[in-house]
């Protein structure tokens, strides 16, 4: 079964290709992380039953990206607004990969706020249902002894 932290990095990865100067982070930052850079969390999971064997799962991942703000805390909109253009463009592809699997990149929003600015990425795939088969032994001998009109064919 797929993990998050695989989906995170994977995340991760294509955020450093497209922006190789910031700094990454992952949930929770610490206190005075540097800027610009971007943090890489998870929001809402869901997982249902598809087969007897399967299972439909869903994951949000959500990257908000900083830029460098001035004395008044502030962050300039046209920049951030920039980054998280690019951003979009970098998951508005059909799919990703995260381990051995492809992810299906679901409609990507974001929005541009006084310091930063949000990415949301959704993503679903299928994964293999976690079975607690019961060991059986392996039968030894059947007996496939067949009556038809009280006449025995074995």
């Amino acid at each position: 079964m797929l993990k998050l932290s695989e989906i995170l990095d994977s995340v991760e990865e294509l955020m450093k290709e497209r922006f190789p100067t910031l700094k990454a982070y992952r949930d929770p930052a610490r206190k005075n992380f540097d800027r610009p850079s971007y943090l890489v969390t998870a929001g809402k999971q869901t997982m249902e039953g598809a087969t007897a064997r399967t299972v439909d799962r869903t994951a949000q991942v959500t990257v908000s990206i900083f830029e460098a703000v001035d004395d008044y805390h502030e962050s300039q909109a046209e920049a951030l607004a920039g980054r998280l253009s690019s951003a979009m463009e970098l998951f508005s592809v059909g799919a990703i990969q995260a381990g051995d699997r492809y992810l299906d990149v679901g409609t990507v929003s974001g929005t541009v706020s006084w310091d930063f600015a949000e990415l949301t990425i959704p993503l679903s795939w299928q994964d293999d249902r976690e079975l607690n088969e019961p060991d059986y032994a392996p039968a030894e001998h059947i007996d496939l002894t067949v009556e038809v009109n009280h006449s025995k064919i074995e």
